[in-house]
């Protein structure tokens, strides 16, 4: 009789495998100096890359000379943000991945175009259009710049893997590291939306401006409530790490969606909105616990 199979079946694996999602997969995380160096070399490359990108940019079109976001005190610190939280990802997804260039450069792809809609929402406001395509050309830059410095300068290696090997808790894993991604790609439409949308709006649902990316965040929290609801049945009875696992995402995910409740209100919008920023982090701390666990036995096995 065929040993059972570990891997879980019906759409939930179909999106796992479309995702290129595998908690053990033959990669492992790049070694720690050479993604020191990595990062180092992102940094640099790509703080560079906006300098020289504005310098050139206000030679050509010299009234953009002052403009608000060309101050280097403006793109710098949010350049240095977005590359540590890719460099932060490409260990992660090494980890979480057969083929984790595959997933990084995606992921790289996702992250410039939900970071171009602010940019787009400027062209809306009748910010100049040489201004805009700037911007835009910075966030391209600094997404090329740091997926070839990770890729190249950090490499994830290959581990051997048993093929016989029988893990029970893949599964549960699995999802979670699928509803981890989710939490991402809705915190990040979260802060789209924060820029498109006025904060000193009055009380409403749906808000008259950068609705579509209103509706777009909030679509995105539907199936993210079931599936964080589903995992946590499924781990009933598991390892004690994928119990806290569910718990805290869940608890994650509902406080994000306590917080999205409360911004229809003008009076508690600034604690929805903190309530929105905060319920993410925990979400993804807590569907991200397998991995960490699993890089802290590999630390003590090696």
């Amino acid at each position: 009789m065929p040993a059972p199979s570990d891997r879980p079946s019906g759409p939930t694996a179909g999106v796992l495998r479309a995702l290129h999602v595998d908690p053990s997969p033959a990669h492992l995380r790049p070694a720690r100096t050479a993604l020191a160096a990595a990062t180092l070399a992102a940094l640099t490359g790509s703080v560079g890359a906006c300098a020289v990108i504005v310098w050139a940019g206000t030679r050509l079109v010299p009234g953009l000379a002052g403009y608000t976001h060309f101050r280097f005190a403006a793109y710098a610190p949010l350049t240095v943000v977005g590359v540590l939280a890719a460099c932060v990802t490409w260990p992660v997804a090494a980890h979480l991945s057969p083929t984790p260039r595959w997933v990084l450069f995606r992921l790289a792809v996702l992250v410039t175009a939900v970071l171009w809609v602010p940019d787009l929402v400027l062209l809306a406001r009748h910010q100049p259009g040489s201004a805009v395509l700037i911007l835009m050309t910075m966030h391209l830059a600094v997404a090329v710049v740091t997926y070839q410095c990770l890729v190249r300068m950090a490499p994830a290696a290959v581990r051997p893997v048993a093929p016989d090997a029988h893990d029970p808790d893949r599964p549960a894993r699995r999802m979670a590291a699928a509803l981890a991604a989710v939490v991402g790609v809705e915190l990040l439409l979260g802060v789209a939306t924060l820029v498109a949308v006025p904060t000193g709006r009055p009380s409403g649902w749906l808000p008259p401006e950068g609705a579509v990316l209103y509706l777009a965040h909030a679509l995105v929290g539907l199936p993210l409530a079931v599936g964080a609801v589903v995992l946590l049945s499924r781990v009933r009875g598991s390892s004690r790490i994928l119990a806290l696992t569910g718990w805290i995402g869940l608890v994650g995910v509902a406080v994000a969606g306590v917080g999205g409740v409360l911004t229809a209100s003008h009076p508690l919008r600034i604690v929805g909105i903190a309530l929105m920023l905060l319920g993410p982090v925990v979400a993804v701390f807590g569907y991200l616990l397998p991995v960490l666990d699993r890089w802290s036995e590999d630390e003590a096995s090696g």
